[in-house]
């Protein structure tokens, strides 16, 4: 709207310079360059401001649109929601907060019914594990024991059968090695939701999140 009131003052601008150089009798040089300047001004303030209105709207559309999350992707069994979980940077294991009911990040492990932990074989507690080059061992444990967990007996987001206990599946309360991947059941109470990890991070010197994608299966 700004260039297009822009470009109407820029025509009348132009429109008086025209008309004070035609009717004027006695024009100097001087003059008349000063004229045919402010009018040569005048035609391109006119020409940009509305090359700028006709073409403003379809730069606008390029514009990239920042979304706060992930929306859950629709798998043969059930919706598939990526969660990304922060990892502590003050504890000597690198690990994060999985909640189970409702699937999401959290910043202290110790509040989350799943921890998600990172280890280096040989290395204990009071050594900062998982940096630089170290080997890491990513593990889940339900630390605050309000939770149990257990490696599914198939693929859980194509097959929630997968996580039932009549078909081998054993929950627990401790420490489960996990595997890029590989799916695995979550349990508390009556609520059961599915896990994997596509990938482990190798961000250094120490991995700052660790992406999984979890299923609510009942």
């Amino acid at each position: 709207m700004v260039d297009l009131v822009i470009a109407g003052v820029a025509v009348l601008l132009l429109i008086a310079v025209t008309v004070a150089v035609v009717r004027s009798e006695r024009l100097t040089r001087g003059r008349l360059a000063t004229a045919l300047a402010v009018a040569v001004l005048a035609a391109g303030t006119f020409a940009v401001t509305l090359y700028r209105s006709q073409t403003g709207p379809a730069e606008d559309l390029g514009t990239s649109v920042v979304v706060a999350s992930t929306p859950p992707r629709q798998a043969f069994g059930a919706a598939v929601l990526p969660v990304t979980v922060p990892m502590g940077s003050g504890d000597k294991y690198p690990q994060g907060a999985l909640w189970l009911s409702p699937p999401r990040a959290g910043t202290n492990a110790y509040t989350g019914d799943i921890s998600l932990l990172c280890s280096t074989p040989g290395k204990d507690d009071k050594v900062q594990n998982c940096t630089g080059a170290d080997k890491r061992v990513w593990s889940a444990e339900p630390l605050e024991k309000r939770a149990t967990i257990g490696p599914a007996t198939g693929d859980p987001f194509t097959d929630p059968n997968a996580c039932d206990e009549d078909n081998g599946v054993t929950y627990g309360p401790g420490y489960v090695e996990l595997a890029a991947g590989k799916g695995y059941c979550l349990r508390r109470g009556d609520n059961v939701m599915a896990m994997r990890v596509p990938a482990f991070p190798s961000a250094q010197p120490l991995p700052e999140s660790i992406a999984v994608e979890v299923s609510v299966l009942h």
